[in-house]
């Protein structure tokens, strides 16, 4: 994980302009170094006291947050010269993106506490918020593509990989942007990564004792064996937003709209949020401006129905 980090930490490094390139040149001899060892610098006293070496080369926003997002958030576009150009079509600002996405995507362990907890929310919006003010060129959308694509087939290091830690953080509000940024250009990609995303683990349970059929009774069955998270209901309707962004979508696509109907009852756990989507499809399948979509109603009654 040390590893996993530090090539994380050297990117923010490669993205601050006022660097020179001798200490550059320094720190990659560094990572060079620790990669040659077989134990993490964190548990070998030895390397431990070159870590300094490292993390203050990064801007002083960033050495005061040491999680994934915190770094990530130290990126401020408006202070780099986003427009120069380092290589061929490669600027600051591209670079910036790819590091964003790489954070966002980062598999990490809900922490403990309201604050900290808060903290990973409060995080993720605001770097989602800073990104949303650019507007995506072929570059730009050529590295969302690489990095969705990237995040799916990664193991471990991505939250958008096939298996994850039951206390992972959900994805579900960097999969909505994701899916939203990707679908006028690769829906196809949008959709598989917003529905990988639409799991929530920690509602889930290997218990043997129960119903474990019918995933909306788990609540009531092992209610022990949920560690404490406090913004569940928070998250919760951010899964619950993002089923209903693909809804919206889908609308005409049969094969998607089933798709999409499947996930929603198999991953959302919440009985309201499940009611709420039934009434979202209603509402998009008998818009005033066209016929209402048959599927669509379809996808509604059964949701009302669960």
């Amino acid at each position: 994980q040390f590893f996993l980090k530090s090539g994380a930490l050297w990117m923010c490094i490669v993205l601050n302009p006022h660097c020179k390139l001798e200490q550059k040149a320094s720190w990659l001899k560094q990572l060079k170094k620790w990669n040659s060892v077989d134990v993490c610098p964190w548990e070998d006293g030895n390397h431990g006291n070159e870590l300094p070496n490292l993390t203050n080369a990064l801007p002083q926003s960033a050495n005061a947050n040491q999680d994934s997002l915190g770094q990530c958030k130290s990126l401020e576009y408006q202070h780099l010269p986003a427009h120069k150009f380092l290589e061929e079509g490669e600027s600051y600002l591209t670079l910036a993106v790819e590091v964003a996405l790489i954070g966002l995507g980062q598999q990490r362990i809900m922490p403990d506490g309201l604050y900290a907890q808060e903290k990973v929310c409060r995080n993720e919006e605001q770097l989602i918020s800073k990104l949303q003010e650019i507007e995506l060129d072929d570059t730009l959308v050529k590295i969302f593509r690489k990095q969705a694509v990237f995040l799916l087939e990664a193991g471990p290091y991505s939250g958008l990989g096939e298996v994850i830690h039951r206390e992972s953080v959900p994805m579900h509000t960097f999969a909505k942007y994701l899916f939203t940024s990707l679908l006028p250009h690769d829906a196809e990609l949008a959709y598989k990564t917003a529905l990988r995303a639409m799991r929530l683990l920690v509602l889930e349970s290997t218990g043997p004792s129960g119903d474990m059929s019918r995933p909306h009774h788990i609540a009531s069955v092992v209610p022990n064996r949920y560690p404490r998270w406090f913004t569940l209901s928070h998250i919760e309707s951010q899964q619950c937003e993002l089923a209903s962004t693909m809804l919206t979508a889908a609308k005409g696509d049969v094969r998607r709209l089933e798709t999409v109907l499947e996930s929603i009852q198999k991953n959302i756990h919440s009985s309201s949020h499940i009611f709420k989507l039934a009434q979202d499809a209603f509402k998009i399948a008998t818009l005033m401006d066209s016929l209402p979509d048959i599927t669509l109603l379809k996808v509604s009654l059964e949701l009302g129905l669960q």
